[in-house]
């Protein structure tokens, strides 16, 4: 990304800001610093001026000296969660209608693990104690191997550096080809899983034969198959709530060994009788197409209404999910066998899984992975993978080449052996970032007693553990106006997300919980080198909790000896006055349209995008002062064609040229109600343009009418009212009509536009 790419890394190379900045390089000469408040609007520098500090300060020795916390993954994000001794595999959204009640930013809890990992590369659960949500414009959506996952831009994922480490890494630092973590193991599995049916028990019923009463019941691998089958195959079938029974659907004639072994569960574990009838198609009435089993038992019926939908109104194909039981059970490969009726290919070799469902999709995956096995998930299937033909490979068996061949390099000398012909490919070719565990092992066989051992070892952790990387196949970077979410997770900070796993790193961090544990024992160690103190940056710390930020300013008193702090926020009012005053405030200004221009220019010459005049005009009207938006858009337009116009801005942003903008307020305070109503509908509807953009630009084109302060206070007081009830819900449409027909009213009764 072009913000990241173009970031300056010295304090001269920040433009715009130079009073704040020659304050900082007088900090650098004297290897001092107070307390830092930096507070402004988006993109004006503040992240940018304290980073280059620090990298300026700390030059090699930036990662450890520095800590910052930021922001999170997006609401549908895939998660798995234990609560109450019960897995479920879920997303954020959902846990988060269960902490939230109104407009909370942090919500503690004390009941639910997520699928993290331990210091010894573990796959475990492990107790999360804070979950927090926060608003973001833009959110990257990240194409990986095998997944996806939507995180905002500041969040951070674990890679593996270069020497074999476990490192945060920002979203906005990552770049197609690089690689995330993954896993593939087999965790915890209970030694017994107890089916609760006794609860489903109905409470009368007319039919004996119905009427047949499980008690609790032991899943084995018979019943796991069968309920994998159901999965598969079967549906429900309700006369209200109190005579329910199964349907199994299959193929004729060849899951005729299927329909056999579904009656003989059903009769031996459920004492249940099942009929078996043959179905025909309306293309060939003379020959059955398939032969559906059916089972009258108004208690499974329930059970698995209750189990196998979670919670959906509809008990449908699209709205199926893994019952939660089987995570952790130790029949769920004999489930993964029963859902096989819904494959192609072989098991052992090569399966996909189809569905309707996106989420059985995600659920499969996951259910694979915590199996042992290599699962992928894509739009209409999952895949797991045994073997594949000498093109193809397992992706849940690779790490990066580069903490193997750093070793290697350094240890040269020692070793016997022509390592550079056994890792040419990894040496000489670009793509090849990745090795196979399988080299890696044998390699650090034939050379244990050869090299440097702290390294040797870093490596062989990684071989022996479940972890492996994937590649980042694309990114994208779009709108997006809603909650973030992450988890705290003391002691490991990280956990698994995605619709294949991937390592996240906890990085939306606001808390008391993070204040009292994470920046406490950053700050109160001494610093790395010969340095003063460390610094720790507080992104967003406006939307710190009260209860958080007077821990903050204890912990800032405190360890003053140690480590500084730099608060960053839009609205210095937000902080507690005990932390103000212990701060040298700096307020960034908006950039000035000539500082945003000398940069634009500068990034679209080195990338040899040719800017237009009016394209650069539009690029400044939308960035509004803000350099990350203005990078952005640039980028954005650039990708359609390397001749960035006016058109090529609004067409990759979705804004109104402000001149329709413009004749649309003219034409509305003009009397023209019916025009500015037809110009309106054209940006809505056909330029498919957002009513929240449009109320704004409103706003910017009404402070620029030549009409009395009086006027423009009235028109101003009903575009903030239009803007309020749409981000309530109200109807886009409406809401900017009655915009026009007041500014008609008014403009007809008062002075014109000059």
């Amino acid at each position: 990304m072009w913000t990241e790419k173009y970031r300056p890394k010295q304090l001269s190379e920040i433009i715009g800001q130079k009073p704040i900045t020659e304050r900082l390089k007088q900090f650098l000469i004297e290897r001092d610093l107070p307390h830092l408040l930096f507070a402004g609007p988006a993109g004006t520098g503040k992240t940018t001026a304290i980073l280059a500090f620090a990298h300026e300060l700390f030059g090699p020795q930036f990662a450890g000296n520095f800590l910052e916390l930021n922001a999170s993954v997006a609401p549908e994000t895939p998660i798995m969660i234990r609560k109450a001794g019960k897995i479920k595999r879920t997303n954020f959204g959902k846990l988060a209608k269960n902490y939230f009640v109104h407009n909370e930013k942090y919500a503690e809890v004390f009941d639910i693990d997520i699928l993290s990992f331990d210091k010894d590369y573990k796959v475990k659960f492990l107790p999360v104690s804070l979950i927090s949500r926060h608003r973001v414009n833009r959110i990257a959506k990240i194409y990986y191997e095998g997944g996806e996952i939507r995180t905002s831009l500041n969040h951070s994922v674990i890679v593996i550096d270069e020497e074999g480490n476990l490192v945060p890494k920002e979203v906005s630092d990552l770049s197609k080809g690089d690689l995330l973590i993954t896993f593939c193991t087999t965790t915890e599995m209970k030694d017994k899983t107890i089916l609760n049916l006794k609860e489903y028990k109905p409470n009368w019923t007319r039919n004996p034969k119905i009427n047949v009463i499980s008690e609790n019941l032991e899943l084995d691998g018979d019943i796991a198959w069968l309920f994998g089958t159901y999965l598969a195959e079967g549906c429900l079938s309700f006369v209200r709530d109190n005579s329910g029974g199964l349907v199994f659907t299959f193929g004729n004639p060849y899951d005729i060994e299927s329909v056999e072994r579904v009656q003989s569960i059903l009769k031996e574990k459920f004492s249940l009788e099942s009929t078996a009838e043959i179905g025909y198609s309306d293309f060939n009435q003379s020959k059955g197409s398939s032969i559906q089993v059916r089972a009258f038992n108004t208690q499974l019926a329930r059970y698995i209404k209750d189990n196998f939908y979670d919670g959906a109104s509809r008990k449908i194909a699209s709205t199926k999910r893994v019952p939660p039981f089987i995570y952790d059970s130790k029949d769920r490969i004999d489930f993964l066998k029963g859902y096989t009726h819904d494959t192609a290919g072989n098991w052992s070799e090569y399966l996909r899984y189809a569905s309707v469902s996106k989420q059985n999709l995600i659920d499969i995956t996951w259910l694979g992975r915590i199996s042992g096995m290599d699962t992928s998930c894509f739009k209409r299937e999952a895949r797991i993978i045994w073997k594949l033909p000498t093109y193809s490979y397992n992706k849940t068996n690779f790490l990066p080449a580069s903490p193997l061949i750093n070793l290697l390099k350094q240890n040269n000398d020692k070793i016997k052996f022509n390592w550079r012909n056994l890792l040419r490919h990894q040496l000489y070719a670009k793509k090849s970032k990745r090795i196979s565990k399988y080299i890696v092992r044998d390699l650090l066989t034939r050379m244990s007693e050869q090299v440097e051992q702290n390294a040797f070892h870093k490596i062989k952790k990684l071989v022996d553990s479940p972890l492996s990387v994937v590649i980042i196949k694309n990114i994208e970077i779009k709108d997006y106006d809603d909650f973030v979410y992450d988890v705290s997770v003391p002691g490991s900070e990280m956990f698994w997300g995605g619709t294949a796993p991937i390592l996240l790193h906890n990085s939306d961090e606001r808390g008391i919980d993070v204040i009292r544990n994470r920046v406490k024992n950053f700050a109160r160690t001494s610093p790395l080198g010969d340095f003063p103190f460390k610094i720790v940056s507080l992104d967003e710390a406006d939307s710190l909790t009260r209860d958080a930020q007077h821990a903050l300013r204890r912990t800032m008193e405190r360890y003053v000896t140690t480590c500084r702090f730099c608060l960053i926020c839009n609205y210095s009012s937000r902080i507690i006055d005990p932390i103000q005053s212990r701060c040298a405030i700096f307020r960034f200004p908006r950039l000035d349209e000539n500082d945003l221009k000398e940069r634009i220019m500068s990034i679209a010459k080195q990338e040899k995008v040719k800017l237009t005049d009016d394209g650069m005009d539009a690029i400044l009207y939308i960035a509004g002062g803000d350099m990350r938006r203005s990078i952005n858009v640039l980028q954005a337009a650039a990708v359609k064609k390397k001749e960035v116009d006016a058109d090529s801005v609004y067409d990759t942003t979705g804004k109104a040229r402000p001149e329709d903008v413009s004749k649309l307020v003219n034409l509305a305070l003009s009397g023209k109600f019916l025009e500015s109503q037809e110009k309106l509908r054209n940006l809505l509807v056909w330029q498919g343009l957002s009513g929240t953009d449009i109320v704004r630009q409103i706003h910017r084109e009404v402070l620029k009418l030549g009409v009395d302060e009086e006027v423009k206070v009235k028109l101003v007081n009903l575009v903030g009212e239009a803007e309020f009830r749409l981000t309530e819900g109200a109807d886009t449409e409406i809401q900017l009509s009655v915009i026009l027909a007041n500014f008609a009213l008014i403009g007809t009764s008062s002075e014109k536009p000059k």
